[in-house]
């Protein structure tokens, strides 16, 4: 399979990486507000709309969310807005085994990473976090649990990363090739 080339990927999708470098400037009340008008415009189950979302930028929230990241998430303390997406099965459907609301939160974190790389922020996603940690620092209600952390903000200095993160950021950016992880009509080939 090739793609055409006449058909150009969207520029966004092409762009959107999750960098780690933020710098200290904080994200205006306006932009917080478009990156969750995203989210909010995105496809769900049913219209039932699973997600939530608990924003965190002051200092003292910072400092009860922070400390739940996972050591390899070091790097995210320096993001000055960390959003925890917060959903529950009920918040959707559920058809037979399969609960939609992860689907339906998944769909709304992608359509903020795109509105944030369109905005030239840096936004990432996480899943490196104690929940059990994250849903005290949150306040959470019983039931709620902590699907993913966006880091955010505006790019900082690469230089200010520790040695092993900025190995990280040097990685070149590669995807499967589509004969890797496309098949047509049937599975064919081995599961990988």
């Amino acid at each position: 399979m090739t793609t055409s080339p006449e058909i150009t990927l969207n520029p966004l999708i092409a762009a959107r990486q999750s960098r780690r470098a933020f710098a200290a400037t904080s994200l205006p009340d306006d932009v917080l507000t478009t990156l969750l008008e995203a989210a909010r415009w995105a496809p769900s189950c049913a219209n039932r709309q699973a997600w939530r979302f608990v924003v965190v930028r002051t200092p003292e929230g910072l400092a009860r969310l922070q400390p739940t990241l996972s050591a390899g998430n070091d790097w995210a303390k320096a993001a000055p807005v960390l959003i925890a997406v917060v959903s529950r099965e009920d918040f959707s459907m559920t058809i037979g085994e399969r609960a939609y609301y992860l689907f339906d939160c998944g769909l709304a974190v992608e359509n903020l990473l795109l509105q944030g790389t369109h905005l030239g922020l840096v936004c990432h996603p996480m899943a490196g976090f104690d929940e059990v940690e994250a849903r005290d620092a949150l306040a959470l209600p019983e039931g709620l649990q902590v699907l993913a952390l966006i880091a955010l903000g505006y790019p900082g200095n690469f230089a200010e990363l520790d040695e092993a993160t900025q190995a990280k950021e040097r990685y070149p950016r590669t995807r499967k090739a589509l004969e890797e992880i496309v098949h047509f009509e049937r599975w064919t080939g081995e599961a990988r």
